[in-house]
């Protein structure tokens, strides 16, 4: 099971690419604030770009849409498993993305995400 280490600053960070006839299966979350300085919400989201059908506006504009959401506090750290993200799965590529713009210097949030192509 392939895992991404990221520092979660206040961009999206893709984790997972997106492949052609396959989805995005989460397997496991650790969401490590013990760094930080402010509470964060983390999400993972699914980014993907829906196919051309006849009619449609040229190009389709890409989706972005949040498979799930959870709130650290500072100096927290919550792990989940595979069972707990049960049908947490992306379309498309796999991102993961802060909604708390990083404090500075002292203010470090570290997510791994562990995921599988199916």
């Amino acid at each position: 099971m392939p895992s991404e280490v990221i520092i979660a600053t206040n961009a999206a960070v893709e984790v997972a690419a997106e492949r052609e006839n396959a989805v995005v299966l989460a397997k496991s979350l650790t969401i490590d604030n013990q760094d930080g300085i402010t509470d964060r919400v983390i999400t993972l989201q699914d980014v993907f770009a829906p196919s051309n059908y006849y009619g449609a506006p040229t190009p389709i504009p890409g989706q972005d849409i949040q498979r799930f959401r959870a709130l650290v506090v500072a100096g927290d750290i919550i792990t989940w498993g595979e069972e707990d993200l049960k049908g947490v799965k992306c379309l498309g590529a796999m991102k993961v993305g802060p909604t708390v713009i990083d404090g500075g210097v002292g203010d470090r949030c570290h997510v791994t995400v562990g995921y599988e192509h199916e």
